[in-house]
């Protein structure tokens, strides 16, 4: 249904999303715009999350910090490799078919746009996501799905509060009737009808529709603090905190530590091969939560500036 795929080559797309905010503008097209939109609402903010968890020093200057961790959430593995002409790389890669007694590639080859080599395995330091190799996108997808779809459900549930009902009439009679629904769903205190309307001719059924927005808010919110927990993200409610003890407490920042740490363990592995292999002192750590915050809101900002920079052109 989405083409996560395609969302690399569509970041600097301005998405013009007026239709939808139209409060007239209804029907089928409106509604699956406004279902892409909030899946890609999320994916995005889970993705600028995810991509934003560690921070590498040290690195050469011919590496690219963003471009390394960008491979590593949407392939799982990356290298560092030395180019004559390029100096220190970081790149995606992908392994040869020869394998060692460990089921290890004894080839990988190294690409980009307009890049292409073919190293020795003990020529480069293989940069994994995990042990496994995994992408951390097909997670992210899945978060966003489950938000999108709750999101989505209360918006529907909201709507039907407004007493949803089911018209049965004559072809005659729809077009007026029509214009009575559009003043209706307009939030018209007072519908004016033709002294000549014929109100015998149909029939409405009404769908009481319950309120359960309350319900998946917190659905959705359990939703929320998962993803969290997955991306190494402290995130226990204060609400809930004050009702838990404190071993409970420790247990969940137990259990987000661990999650992290799968991610981060890699990363260092690399960064100590890199080191002892060719003398660098590059490391890498979690952000915390202060500079995480500090960091999305200065993205956030410099894209505003990028955005408003584009429309004045």
């Amino acid at each position: 249904m989405f083409h996560v795929e395609h969302f690399e080559r569509c970041d600097n797309l301005k998405h013009d999303y007026s239709p939808m905010l139209n409060p007239v503008n209804k029907g089928f097209d409106t509604t699956a715009a406004l279902n892409n939109a909030t899946y890609l609402d999320y994916y995005k903010r889970l993705r600028l999350l995810a991509l934003s968890m560690f921070e590498w020093e040290n690195l050469p200057d011919s590496m690219n910090e963003r471009f390394l961790e960008k491979t590593l959430y949407m392939y799982g593995l990356a290298c560092f490799c030395y180019d004559d002409n390029f100096g220190w790389l970081s790149l995606r890669c992908i392994p040869s078919a020869e394998l060692n007694v460990y089921e290890e590639s004894l080839k990988y080859t190294a690409y980009s746009i307009n890049y292409s080599k073919t190293f020795n395995r003990n020529e480069i330091v293989l940069v994994r996501n995990n042990l496994d190799q995994l992408p951390t996108d097909m997670t992210i997808q899945l978060f966003a799905r489950r938000l999108y779809e709750c999101e989505r459900t209360i918006d529907v549930n909201i709507k039907a509060q407004k007493t949803p009902v089911l018209v049965k009439c004559g072809e005659k009679q729809r077009l007026t009737l029509k214009n009575v629904y559009m003043n209706y769903d307009g939030n018209a205190p007072v519908i004016f009808g033709d002294k000549d309307l014929d109100t015998t001719g149909f029939e409405v059924l009404q769908t009481n529709a319950p309120f359960v927005a309350d319900k998946l808010a917190e659905y959705k919110r359990n939703v929320w603090s998962e993803m969290l927990s997955f991306l190494g993200v402290n995130n226990v409610a204060t609400e809930k905190a004050e009702r838990l003890v404190r071993d409970e407490v420790n247990a969940n920042n137990q259990m987000v530590q661990l999650s992290a740490e799968t991610m981060l363990l890699t990363r260092q592995q690399a960064a100590k091969e890199l080191n002892v292999s060719y003398g660098f002192n590059v490391k890498v750590k979690l952000r915390t939560y202060d500079e995480l915050k500090e960091l999305l809101k200065l993205e956030s900002e410099t894209e505003e500036e990028e955005t408003g920079a584009a429309d004045s052109e």
